[in-house]
């Protein structure tokens, strides 16, 4: 599921509110503890990072290097967000599959993969950063959710990289739905 606008639309407003997110980490705060267990807040952006280079490189080889920049995760970030966008815009790109970490699967639903990853890891840079992940677009969220329920529902959850769901109201923001959907306790923040 995603939202009237389509996969590839979606990744992008994900990547560019996430982008905004990543931007405001203060330097000081990129070694802080993040939601994920044992990773920091640049342990978390660079995992988004890398899973964005690694769809890009299977689509569009030339096009998929961030460049190396030490001092700021933000144009790692941006730079590999723009690198898988332009390797879905390669003729035919959308039509093939692509290998993930569970598995070979159709590049639209690794696109929803992805869009979910930069949800909720830009959630969880939110969150460890004092940032206010409702900036995060709802609508996006709400078609993760929906894509998550659907993949749940297909496969063993143990066969997944995620912790078990916490519980919460259907009137919580759907981001906070998204992330609890995913072990994310948003409880925690307030």
């Amino acid at each position: 599921m995603t939202s009237s606008a389509g996969p590839v639309a979606d990744l992008e407003r994900a990547f560019r509110a996430a982008a905004a997110i990543v931007d405001d980490v203060p330097p000081d705060h990129r070694d802080a503890p993040s939601p994920c267990a044992d990773w920091t807040v640049a342990d978390v952006v660079e995992h988004v990072i890398e899973g964005n280079l690694v769809v890009a490189r299977a689509l569009g080889p030339d096009l998929a290097d961030a460049p190396e920049v030490a001092e700021s995760l933000a144009p790692r970030f941006r730079s590999s967000a723009e690198a898988l966008v332009a390797a879905l815009a390669l003729p035919d790109a959308l039509t093939g599959t692509v290998t993930v970490p569970f598995g070979t699967v159709p590049v639209p639903v690794a696109v929803q993969l992805r869009t979910i990853e930069a949800l909720v890891h830009a959630w969880d840079v939110a969150v460890a950063t004092g940032q206010d992940p409702a900036e995060l677009p709802a609508d996006v969220a709400e078609a993760g959710i929906g894509f998550s329920e659907s993949m749940f529902a297909s496969t063993d959850r143990a066969r997944l990289p995620f912790a078990p769901a916490v519980a919460l109201p259907e009137s919580a923001p759907a981001i906070d739905r998204l992330a609890a959907m995913l072990g994310r306790d948003p409880g925690s923040r307030h």
